[in-house]
C-alpha cells in the first residue's frame, strides 16, 4: 500500500501568482480538493527563484493594470532556459492586457488565457488540457 506521503510527492505541482490573497486562498483550496500539489505567491521579490528551485507543472499568473511585476515574471520565465518550457495560465481583469500578451508568445509565454472573474471550471478545464489531472 502506497503511503500518503509518497502520493503527494508524485502529484503534479502548480505554482500560482497574484496579488490578492483571497483569490490565491480559493485556487489552493480548489487545487488542494483536485490532489494537486499547490504553491501560491503574491509577487515577492524572490518569485522567479522560487519557481526555477521548484520547478512546478504549470504556472498560474496574474497580470493586473499598472504593475510591472506580473509582466516581468512571465518575460523572464519565457527568457530562461530552465523555466521556459513550463506551461503558463495568464488571468487578468483586463481584456486588452490578455490581447497584448497573446500577441507576444515568444517574449511573454503563456499557453491559456483567462479573464477574470474566473468559472472555476473554466481554470481546470486549462489545467486539465495543458498539464492532465492530477
Amino acid at each position: 500500500m502506497e503511503s500518503n506521503e509518497h502520493r503527494q510527492t508524485q502529484r503534479q505541482h502548480i505554482f500560482a501568482v497574484n496579488g490578492a490573497i483571497e483569490f490565491l486562498e480559493v485556487l489552493r483550496e480548489l487545487l488542494q480538493e483536485e490532489e494537486y500539489n499547490v504553491t501560491t505567491t503574491n509577487f515577492v521579490p524572490d518569485t522567479y527563484e522560487q519557481i526555477e528551485a521548484l520547478q512546478p507543472d504549470l504556472l498560474i499568473v496574474d497580470l493586473a493594470v499598472g504593475q510591472q511585476a506580473g509582466w516581468d515574471l512571465l518575460k523572464r520565465l519565457a527568457d530562461e532556459a530552465r523555466t521556459n518550457e513550463i506551461p503558463v495560465i495568464v488571468f487578468s481583469t483586463n481584456p486588452k492586457i490578455l490581447e497584448d500578451v497573446q500577441k507576444e508568445p515568444e517574449r511573454f509565454g503563456g499557453q491559456r488565457f483567462l479573464r477574470k472573474p474566473i468559472d472555476l471550471d473554466e481554470i481546470l478545464d486549462a489545467i486539465h488540457e495543458l498539464i492532465g489531472k492530477a
